[in-house]
């Protein structure tokens, strides 16, 4: 299970490999396999709200449901003529949701998914993750590459980046402050709205595929079963291993009420006051 989405309370959406969906109303402890209309793989979910959802992932499929995924209808959008393959689709309010992937990808949306279009044109690169805070948007993808709006992603721009290793997740808790994780256990924060990035000292060499702030802290996680969490201020930095034999990767990280629930290999749950408990290296 790639990824994952929680629409409502205790209800969670889950996809994967060969165009797998999954619902559990019951906060994960069962899962019911849904229809969808592909067998290509599936990267990553997001809802708008407990009904309306989208999928995206190889090949460059996107999947809708509006009916909290009960059925899926696959949608066509623009296609290149180097990669397809999507890996992340992130959604905002009044049907806005932007998915980013291989060859440059960078697709956009206003009505739930129904009609996509494309925002940059193709190159020989991928972007791995987009965010956004209002209208100030951010893109982070291979070889260090970050990408900045202040116009809704009407027009982008390149921000200088201090690393030239692919970076994979990203996410902001407003306009100005934010992180991006990567391969070899990067972590960057920025404070300026992504006009500059600053390097965390390295705490882990294993890669961080995701990063997430959930009002209250930051929490990466990535490959061996590593997490990597901050305070607010995203100064303090630590390894957490809350289950010091788990060695699987993941590559979706969800805060769900008191818990954090991860994607990958496995479908790991964690309570964030266990986390708050659990030592680790600090930076």
């Amino acid at each position: 299970m790639y990824g994952i989405a929680a629409p409502t309370s205790g209800v969670l959406l889950g996809v994967g490999s060969n165009g797998k969906a999954w619902r559990s109303e019951d906060s994960g402890s069962s899962w019911t396999l849904q229809r969808t209309p592909t067998h290509s793989n599936l990267q990553d979910i997001a809802i708008w709200n407990k009904d309306r959802a989208v999928a995206v992932g190889n090949q460059g499929i996107v999947i809708v449901t509006s009916n909290g995924g009960k059925s899926w209808n696959e949608i066509e959008v623009p296609h290149s003529r180097i990669a397809n393959k999507l890996m992340r689709v992130r959604t905002f309010e009044k049907g806005v949701a932007w998915a980013v992937g291989e060859a440059g990808a960078c697709l956009y949306t206003k009505d739930f998914g129904a009609h996509w279009t494309r925002m940059m044109a193709e190159e020989d690169a991928a972007w791995n993750d987009v965010g956004f805070a209002d209208q100030h948007g951010w893109l982070v993808g291979e070889f260090g590459r970050i990408g900045t709006t202040i116009d809704g992603g009407a027009h982008w721009n390149v921000a200088p980046s201090p690393v030239k290793s692919s970076l994979v997740g990203v996410a902001f808790k407003d306009e100005m402050s934010g992180v991006a994780v990567g391969l070899e256990g990067v972590v960057l924060v920025t404070h300026d709205g992504g006009q500059s990035w600053t390097l965390v000292p390295k705490l882990t060499s294993e890669h961080l595929f995701d990063v997430n702030w959930d009002g209250s802290n930051w929490v990466a996680v990535g490959d061996k079963g590593v997490m990597v969490m901050a305070d607010k201020a995203a100064a303090t930095w630590r390894v957490v291993r809350p289950q010091v034999m788990d060695r699987a990767w993941h590559t979706k990280i969800i805060s769900d009420g008191g818990r954090y629930i991860m994607t990958g290999a496995t479908i790991g749950i964690v309570k964030k006051d266990v986390l708050n408990m659990v030592g680790g290296d600090k930076s």
